[in-house]
């Protein structure tokens, strides 16, 4: 029986993927919005400056290192993410090199058990072969010595038949001349 090894499950084992907080605040955006709106020149002014003053203020109450901080967590939590993502992944592939080792060497011998099933089923034919050719050769020995005894049961019937049949003619003809052996001499001293 040919066998097959079976698929490993192709689902990854990676845990859901950290949450990256979006560096963003409302000024920025603000600033954004009126450079891309053509907005007065005036306004696009008063949101940088206080976009200057906001900078200021982050970078004096030392809030910046804190979000450093928080963003090199953050960071360090991603990387550790795609480090095991990434092991998951080499250990995944390394089931599906094992599957297909597997699969390769069941197939050797897959194709070893079908090239075994077909020498077999040669010699089997081959065999068969020859048992039909030695009925076929007894059958013709059968008919050909049938015909023979036929025939020589023929030609020794036809023998005898002729035999018999010459023997009556011969005695008819010996009958005939004695019967009408006055007759012919008769016939012959006549003339």
């Amino acid at each position: 029986m040919i066998n097959y090894p079976n698929l490993p499950n192709s689902a990854l084992e990676i845990t859901e993927q950290p949450e990256v907080k979006e560096i963003t605040n409302e000024l920025l955006k603000q600033l954004q919005n009126s450079l891309h709106s053509n907005a007065l020149f005036t306004d696009q002014i008063k949101l940088s400056l206080k976009g200057i003053v906001r900078i200021l203020e982050v970078l004096l109450s030392l809030d910046f290192f804190k979000n450093a901080n928080e963003i090199d967590s953050s960071l360090r939590n991603s990387i550790e993410w795609l480090n095991n993502a990434g092991e998951s992944l080499k250990l995944k592939m390394k089931e599906y090199e094992g599957f297909f080792s597997e699969f390769n060497t069941s197939m050797k011998a897959n194709e070893q058990e079908v090239t075994n099933t077909l020498n077999a089923n040669t010699e089997n034919i081959k065999s068969e072969v020859k048992k039909l050719e030695n009925q076929l050769i007894e059958a013709t020995t059968r008919l050909l010595t049938s015909y023979q005894i036929f025939l020589n049961s023929a030609r020794e019937s036809a023998t005898t038949q002729i035999n018999t049949n010459k023997t009556e003619s011969l005695e008819a003809i010996t009958q005939a001349r004695e019967s009408n052996h006055y007759q012919n001499i008769d016939f012959f001293e006549i003339e």
